[in-house]
């Protein structure tokens, strides 16, 4: 129901644009012969109606093409037209910081985060030549090693307290989507005031959801490793949208306002096709961009999408955990037309706390 403005505002028809016959046509050449040509000669100049000559444009007559609009485009189009806009001070402005060309939107990741995800596709490396180069960054060692020993990785195991045995724990996969994820959590901005909170809320979610994904994915035929990196990351969307209002405020120099309506709306309609923007932007591929472009599995080009499905199982288990509200897990495979054997989810769930019905 959040969204019901939005399907409203979808199946409205465009307004009919008449052109009006006192219009001057554009400036033309026109083209003639003296010569009979014969009847359905195609190289003959053309005659209208009236039996003067058809007048063609020509190229310098016309205007450049607008680009097509993209999704995002057309999503902001119609939120302009939310009933909380107009109460919002900063809604038309966050919606303009978020138009226009996605190079001009998401940011690049660091150049030294860039060279540290560039060692993981270094297949010259060996493991401790990539440990050495991985301790130099003390941050991100203790995010390896929490992820090395998180319930992820490390249940019914010893801790580890050195990079080398964290890696060998994780796997190459594991530490590039770890790097990845502090790359992008360095790379954007927070938004300041009571977005910040909100942002911290998706990071948590992110952080929480990636675990369950990795454990779901042999049950979805994808790779764990790479289920694990695209949780990681799936609502980055948001993220990039906490980092436009991080630059409205310092635009404005003061805390940005939104209703919170408008800001539940935004976040919704816009984190998604936001989100694949920006795996594209970080090099991740098509592949990532096309799982977290649907991963909420509401939209379908008719091909599968096995890391959306297992990003939207995982995503619902930790909101269903964190709520302790259970899991309609019939309603969702209906929802999201997946295949995959319910009992065989059923200790996976039960690993994570996930409260559940079938």
């Amino acid at each position: 129901m959040a969204l019901g403005w939005l399907s409203r505002l979808l199946k409205q028809e465009p307004p009919l644009v008449v052109a009006s016959p006192s219009a001057t046509p554009p400036a033309s050449v026109e083209r003639s012969s003296s010569a009979e040509s014969a009847p359905g000669d195609a190289n003959a100049p053309q005659q209208a109606e009236s039996g003067a000559p058809v007048r063609f444009l020509d190229a310098n007559d016309m205007a450049p093409a607008a680009p097509p609009a993209t999704p995002v485009d057309l999503l902001i189009a119609r939120l302009r037209e939310h009933p909380d806009v107009a109460t919002s001070p900063d809604a038309v402005a966050i919606l303009d910081l978020l138009s226009g060309d996605p190079d001009t939107i998401i940011r690049q990741l660091p150049a030294a985060a860039r060279a540290s995800l560039s060692l993981c596709d270094d297949a010259s490396l060996s493991r401790w030549q990539f440990a050495e180069k991985l301790s130099s960054d003390p941050a991100l060692v203790q995010a390896v090693l929490r992820t090395a020993n998180s319930a992820a990785f490390g249940v019914g195991k010893e801790p580890v307290i050195g990079i080398e045995p964290a890696l060998d724990r994780i796997g190459i996969g594991g530490a590039r989507a770890i790097i990845f994820a502090n790359a992008v959590d360095g790379a954007l901005s927070r938004p300041g005031g009571e977005f910040n909170s909100m942002a911290s809320d998706v990071w948590n979610h992110m952080v929480r959801s990636a675990p369950i994904a990795r454990a779901l994915a042999p049950l979805f035929d994808t790779d764990p490793d790479e289920a694990f990196s695209i949780a990681l990351l799936h609502d980055v969307g948001k993220l990039v949208i906490f980092d436009r209002i991080s630059v409205l405020r310092a635009n404005k120099r003061r805390d940005v306002q939104l209703r919170p309506g408008f800001v539940r709306d935004l976040l919704n309609a816009l984190h998604e096709p936001l989100g694949a923007s920006a795996l594209q932007a970080w090099g991740m591929g098509p592949r990532s961009a096309r799982a977290i472009g649907a991963h909420h599995c509401r939209t379908s080009d008719g091909e599968p999408n096995p890391l959306a499905e297992v990003v939207f199982v995982a995503e619902l288990s930790d909101h269903a955990a964190r709520r302790n509200v259970p899991l309609d897990l019939q309603r969702v495979w209906f929802d999201a037309h997946i295949t995959v054997d319910l009992p065989r989810m059923v200790p996976i769930l039960h690993s994570f706390s996930v409260p559940f019905v079938y």
